[in-house]
This record gives structure tokens, C-alpha cells and sequence, in this order.
């Protein structure tokens, strides 16, 4: 009967053969723990549908790896950016709007209500301006009764009027407000009520009383 003899393997065979068993070994120890590493991926073949969304956090990117060119335009919000972190050196002054509720208040160029002073008081009782009614007159020493717009075009009245039983004066038109306002305001021992009809009457009952800090919105 022939025998058959066996050959030993040579050293580079064996060589090989061991080399091939931990590169095959390796990946299928991963595949069977579940954890694969950067080292049993080819470069560029992960792909974003092959990522879980939300499944990337901050601690994964590497500080300074994110650009500009990598997000998308019109994604970032204000919540997206933390506070006190855009200085002026980043911000380019040429692409920035103007806002118009800013810009203008009332019609009005808001640069208009820096420098702007009001009017001049209109004086009961002086050329040109409502005379008193109902037999009143400026209260003693105080500031003498009037009415001024404000900047912003609100109507205010000032001083004390003595002897007062019924209409003080008239407001002319643009310094009336749109129907009957009323104010509390102090008079000789106790509060009294002033009232600025639709038509500018100012009535009031009291001796004095005191318009300083009456103001309102005029009419359209």
C-alpha cells in the first residue's frame, strides 16, 4: 500500500496564513461586539444618510472644524448662538437693514426726537391764545395756565387757575382729545375732578386747581 506523506507548510506560508486570520478575525469580532472603528472604514464612504439624525453632538466635532461654508443659509437662529458672542468685527455693517419701526416713530425720523424741543407754551388769556371763561384767572404765583405739545405731539397742560366754576377755557383744534377725558387733579382742600371735553372745553369746579401733569393723546 502507498503512503502518503504530508508536507509542512514553509514560514512565509504560515506567515501569511496567521496574518489573514487576525485581519478576518479582527473585523468579525466586530461585527459580533457591534463596535467598529475609524480603521475598518475607507475613507469618503460614510455618507449623511448613513448618520442617525441628532445622532452627531458638539463633543464629536472637533473645535474650529465647523465653517461657514458648512452651514446651510438661513439655518441659524438667535437661539443657535450663544449670548455676547458676535462682536462688531464680525458683523458686515454693509449687509445690515434698516428697521423701519426704529427708523421712524409716528411718521417721524426717531434722529428728529434727539434734538427736538417742544413748542413753546400757549398762555390763557395772552394775544392769540383761548382767554379764560367763567370768570377765572392764573392762580397767584404759580406757573401761569397753558397748554404745549410735546415732541412726540402729546398735550399738556400746566399752571393753576383760581375762581374756577365751569368751563376754565377752550382748547382750539389739534390740542383736543378724541372724546372726554377726565383727571383727578389737586384743588383747594381735597382732589377734584378736571374734565377736556371733545369740543376743548377744560371745566373744572375749585379755587385753585392745579393742571401741572395733565396730558393726553390729541385727536387724530
Amino acid at each position: 500500500m502507498k503512503r502518503i506523506s504530508l508536507r509542512h507548510p514553509s514560514p512565509a506560508t504560515a506567515i501569511a496564513c496567521l496574518a489573514l486570520f487576525v485581519a478576518l478575525g479582527g473585523v468579525s469580532y466586530g461585527f459580533a461586539t457591534g463596535s467598529i472603528d475609524s480603521r475598518e472604514i475607507a475613507d469618503n464612504t460614510v455618507r449623511s444618510k448613513d448618520i442617525r439624525n441628532n445622532g452627531i453632538v458638539t463633543r464629536d466635532l472637533r473645535n474650529n472644524e465647523v465653517r461657514s461654508i458648512d452651514v446651510r443659509n438661513n439655518t441659524l437662529r438667535g437661539r443657535d448662538i450663544a449670548p455676547n458672542t458676535v462682536t462688531d468685527d464680525q458683523v458686515d455693517e454693509s449687509k445690515l437693514q434698516q428697521v423701519p419701526d426704529a427708523a421712524r416713530l409716528g411718521g417721524r425720523l426717531a434722529a428728529g426726537y434727539a434734538s427736538a424741543r417742544p413748542e413753546p407754551v400757549h398762555l390763557i388769556g395772552t394775544t392769540g391764545e383761548p382767554p379764560f371763561q367763567s370768570g377765572s384767572a392764573a392762580g397767584g404765583d404759580l406757573l401761569p395756565p397753558g397748554f404745549w405739545r410735546d415732541p412726540i405731539g402729546d398735550v399738556h397742560l400746566q399752571g393753576s387757575v383760581a375762581s374756577a366754576a365751569g368751563t376754565i377755557f377752550t382748547l382750539p383744534a389739534g390740542y383736543r382729545p378724541a372724546g372726554a377725558a377726565r383727571f383727578r387733579v389737586p384743588a383747594t382742600a381735597a382732589a377734584t375732578t378736571l374734565e377736556i371735553q371733545a369740543d376743548g372745553d377744560v371745566i373744572a369746579t375749585g379755587n385753585p386747581v392745579s393742571l401741572d401733569g395733565v396730558a393726553f393723546r390729541p385727536a387724530g
